[in-house]
């Protein structure tokens, strides 16, 4: 964990969406929180204060043989049927394959294992973030990989409830409604607005939920109350720590 980390910093919770990358922001001045939605990382970093704290759903790390033990935790964590969200990420050098196939072929060269079809429609947006984090002097110190089903289960607790997953789909009403009210627990009506603002041929409501989700873990961070697995951080071969944050 950075020592370093500013208590007035920008908090960002940040997830994929169709549009490119939705955020939540809350000021690290006036605690105002507010969204939008930005092309391209790189963007986001630009735009934002260099001591931001930037919260991302997105594997971060990537392991020369495909195995990491931060997904290996989280889903331990998270049990069953939640564990099965989190998946592995493709090795680097399956990054630039131009079809599922030639994922899996190069992935299975470097690791003896195929990528789920959930890592390669994604593989552009992890490879933007990789792009960023080994490229950009610092970035790697202020930008966090976070699972939103962790930060739910833990937000959970922290409301009183069971030390697990949550067992009902974000996918179905139920799901999303009880995600929604643990978020309007803590958030208040920034989440109702910010899903009002929504455009739905940039971002899902389920890309809203999990960005605010993901700034719950960003506050944590930023107050040294966050745990990250595993314990003792790994990198992977670019120097990038191969850790989620909660």
């Amino acid at each position: 964990m950075n020592n370093e980390l500013d208590v007035d910093a920008d908090l960002l919770g940040v997830d994929g969406c169709k549009a490119g990358w939705f955020v939540a922001r809350q000021c690290g001045r006036s605690g105002v929180i507010t969204t939008n939605v930005v092309g391209r990382f790189d963007d986001l970093l630009e735009w934002e204060r260099a001591h931001a704290i930037v919260a991302v759903d997105i594997p971060i790390g990537l392991a020369a043989n495909g195995a990491r033990a931060c997904d290996t935790l989280a889903r331990k964590l998270l049990g069953r049927p939640r564990g099965s969200s989190v998946f592995s990420p493709p090795t680097r050098a399956a990054l630039a394959a131009s079809n599922y196939r030639e994922a899996c072929d190069i992935n299975h060269a470097a690791s003896g294992k195929r990528i789920s079809i959930q890592a390669f429609h994604i593989r552009g947006k992890i490879a933007e973030v990789d792009d960023v984090l080994r490229m950009r002097a610092g970035a790697a110190a202020r930008v966090f990989e976070v699972h939103p089903e962790l930060s739910f289960m833990h937000l959970r607790m922290e409301q009183g409830g069971p030390a697990h997953g949550l067992h009902e789909s974000k996918a179905h009403a139920p799901g999303f409604a009880l995600r929604h009210a643990l978020l309007v627990q803590c958030f208040g009506s920034a989440v109702d607005t910010a899903l009002a603002a929504r455009k739905p041929a940039q971002a899902s409501r389920d890309d809203v939920l999990d960005a605010f989700a993901v700034l719950w873990s960003a506050r944590r961070i930023a107050s040294g109350k966050a745990f990250h697995l595993p314990e003792e951080i790994e990198t992977d071969a670019a120097g990038i720590p191969m850790t989620i944050y909660c």
